[in-house]
């Protein structure tokens, strides 16, 4: 059985440094096992595949992704990139107290 370690590689950022950020910590912890199979997907292309994404998104007013975009990446893998910036799109968060929230997301991963 391939087992593979992704952890934040820091904390939650948010564009106004409040509490939200352990919210948003919350429900992607929830949501590890997604972002763990986009870098299965991966390890059986490139099996030493390792490195750190950050996931900049917005949550909309309703608590959805309006839209999520992977940035300073040291994968060199389109595809987890893509696979995990879409998971990201698929997640549902506490509404915002006001209108939408912008906020940035790191993950590390390595074979393990």
């Amino acid at each position: 059985m391939l087992t593979t370690i992704v952890t934040a590689a820091g904390p939650a950022r948010a564009d106004d440094g409040s509490l939200y950020q352990t919210l948003i910590r919350r429900v992607v912890r929830a949501h590890m096992p997604e972002v763990r199979t986009c870098y299965n997907e991966g390890l059986a292309r490139k099996p030493a595949l390792a490195g750190k994404l950050t996931v900049n998104f917005e949550i909309g007013s309703d608590g959805h992704v309006l839209n999520s975009e992977a940035v300073d990446s040291t994968l060199a893998d389109p595809k987890v990139e893509a696979c995990v910036a879409a998971a990201v799109r698929s997640w549902l968060f506490v509404r915002p107290d006001e209108g939408t929230f912008k906020a940035s997301y790191p993950f590390e991963f390595a074979p393990g």
